[in-house]
């Protein structure tokens, strides 16, 4: 278990995990952004760990209405870049479904995802950063039970690797000292601010901070790997 969060007591997380989820059950249908990194999305991670914590079935049914606004909110317009887009709202609800936050086909729940992500563009005519998003994508999509993992390995990798910017995705025996550091750093990120920030989100925010102190507590860090590089260093 980790042990980056000094002078603070279980019992003190606890409460401080209370003050966050009723700020964010207050707060969390307000948003007009339905992303990962700072949007609805993060919330949704927040709540689903909250509620297995707690074995509270409020934030259960809470994370399911706000899923439902994601989805609402996506639309022809909403761009597919990872921090507020379609690959990373798509990446987050195949890390639920592999960790049993919730119980659905991938394929059918993240059908029009894949074909906006993977066949609207011409993914050689993409800049880099888009790619690399793509790219985040493919591996989630790869790591679950999807029947499209080998038409993603053998059509859409290619493309991306073309460019030299496949990213890495470490699924299995992720190495302690990395996650200590990728945990440290985004800690260290969160606590840097005002507890009573405006932001709810994941990044710099109170759904990030409490998942941090959930990792604190459960020693579960496995929503690190929907982190990106830029806050895995």
């Amino acid at each position: 278990m980790y042990s980056f969060i000094m002078e603070r007591s279980e019992q003190d997380i606890k409460m401080t995990l209370q003050q966050i989820s009723a700020i964010l059950l207050i707060n969390g249908g307000f948003s007009n952004n339905p992303g990962l990194y700072s949007g609805e999305m993060g919330l949704v991670l927040f709540f689903t760990r909250y509620a297995r914590h707690t074995q509270n079935d409020l934030y259960v049914d809470y994370a399911y209405d706000l899923m439902g606004k994601v989805q609402h909110k996506i639309h022809q317009g909403t761009p597919i870049n990872y921090k507020q887009g379609l690959t990373g709202i798509g990446s987050s609800i195949e890390y639920l479904v592999q960790n049993d936050y919730f119980e659905a086909d991938t394929d059918e729940l993240l059908e029009d995802f894949d074909k906006r992500i993977f066949f609207t563009y011409n993914l050689s005519n993409l800049p880099v950063d888009e790619l690399k998003d793509i790219g985040y994508y493919a591996l989630w999509r790869m790591s679950g039970n999807s029947s499209k993992k080998d038409m993603i390995r053998q059509i859409i990798v290619p493309q991306i690797e073309r460019h030299s910017v496949f990213p890495k995705l470490c699924r299995q025996n992720l190495p302690e000292s990395f996650k200590e550091k990728t945990y440290g750093y985004c800690l260290e990120l969160i606590e840097k601010k005002e507890f009573w920030s405006k932001d709810l989100g994941l990044q710099n925010g109170l759904a990030g901070w409490g998942l941090s102190l959930l990792t604190e507590l459960d020693g579960d860090d496995s929503w690190i790997l929907l982190l990106q590089n830029d806050l895995q260093q």
